[in-house]
């Protein structure tokens, strides 16, 4: 049944690429079928842009759902990630925080004592 289901998704995903593709004569409204219509019926065209960018949506969510199960992912570690926090991305907040290690208030002080009246040099 798993590699029924690889073979299943993986034919589906080129069929969702091709539907978003649109080549002109193969029944399908995609990128190129919509803007050689143009030429023809402009409001056709614009109503063939809906399934294109549906098709072209529907085939990077599924590339990224191959990219993030490919990687180790599952549902319950990004019910996780979500929860922790992890989402926003982890590595540069743990580098800002070790960055400030130890007392990081600057060591002169923070308003600057200026000379009155016009006494600059």
């Amino acid at each position: 049944n798993f590699m029924t289901f690889f073979f299943v998704f993986g034919a589906q995903f080129v069929l969702t690429v091709l539907q978003a593709v649109g080549f002109s004569g193969w029944g399908a409204c995609g990128w190129l079928a919509a803007i050689t219509f143009f030429s023809t019926n402009v409001a056709a065209a614009v109503f063939m842009l809906f399934p294109a960018i549906m098709f072209t949506t529907a085939a990077v969510a599924m590339l990224v759902h191959k990219i993030y199960r490919g990687a180790g992912g599952s549902f319950q570690k990004a019910q996780d990630e979500w929860h922790s926090g992890a989402w926003r991305n982890p590595p540069s907040r743990e580098a800002q925080y070790n960055n400030f290690a130890g007392n990081s208030l600057p060591e002169y002080p923070t308003v600057p004592n200026y000379p009155s009246g016009s006494q600059w040099p």
